[in-house]
Formats: structure tokens, C-alpha cells, sequence
């Protein structure tokens, strides 16, 4: 068994029931903040992903 596959799989999971436990006890406003905050944070992430294929071709 490989142990860093093992690490990256419990990460995974508690990261996935931290944000279960998060948005089953928001409310409308923050969930609302959420969705908002979670959209920018993947737009970032598609931009920056842009900027770095880019630079590799």
C-alpha cells in the first residue's frame, strides 16, 4: 500500500465532510457567499491554468 496515496485519500475525505458539514448548518446568506466565493476561486484557477499552458508552448 502506498502510503501518500493513502495520506491524499483521507485529506480528501475529510476535506469533502468539512465542507458537507459547512453548508448543512449555513444559512441562505452564507451559502449564498459560498456559491459566490467558490465560482471566483475556480475562475481563478482556470485563468492561472490558461497563463501556465501558455508559457509551455
Amino acid at each position: 500500500m502506498n502510503v501518500s496515496s493513502l495520506c491524499k485519500g483521507i485529506a480528501v475525505g475529510m476535506t469533502a465532510g468539512v465542507v458537507t458539514y459547512a453548508l448543512t448548518n449555513a444559512t441562505k446568506s452564507e451559502k449564498r457567499r459560498f456559491k459566490s466565493n467558490t465560482v471566483k476561486a475556480m475562475r481563478s484557477v482556470g485563468s492561472m491554468m490558461d497563463i501556465l499552458g501558455g508559457m509551455f508552448m
